[in-house]
């Protein structure tokens, strides 16, 4: 009788665990950076734990009100220290420049970062990262 006792509570307790989690399928950021611009790009994981997407930045010229949206491509993304790293080119339209996107996960300081002939330009601010 003890045998089919413990048997039971064994069972009732390996029923009630918690269910492992679901491995990410997809990660967005978004973020408020300076001088007014905005970045965001979503992008998917895939099985092999590539990650790839898309995004933009965009925003206002202030000294001719002249509205933008650059488009780059994420190629590969990685973590390091609590910050999700995202790194890929601006469009090819738009000079195929490296990019690198840093945000903290799951908000605070993210910054953009682009290299245009030699020189690393970089917008900081804050921002949300969520993962799907």
């Amino acid at each position: 009788m003890n045998r089919i006792l413990v048997l039971s509570v064994a069972m009732l307790l390996a029923s009630q665990a918690a269910p492992a989690a679901a491995p990410a399928t997809s990660i967005s950021v978004v973020g408020q950076l300076s001088g007014g611009n905005k970045v965001s790009a979503s992008c998917t994981v895939g099985k092999t734990d590539l990650i790839t997407g898309a995004g933009s930045l965009s925003g206002t010229n202030t000294s001719n009100g002249y509205k933008y949206s650059y488009p780059f491509n994420i190629t590969k993304g990685s973590t390091t220290s609590g910050k999700l790293v995202l790194t890929g080119k601006f469009a090819p339209a738009y000079g195929g420049y490296p990019v690198t996107l840093t945000a903290s996960v799951p908000s605070g300081s993210v910054s953009f970062a682009y290299v245009v002939n030699g020189k690393t330009y970089t917008l900081n601010g804050t921002g949300t990262v969520t993962v799907k």
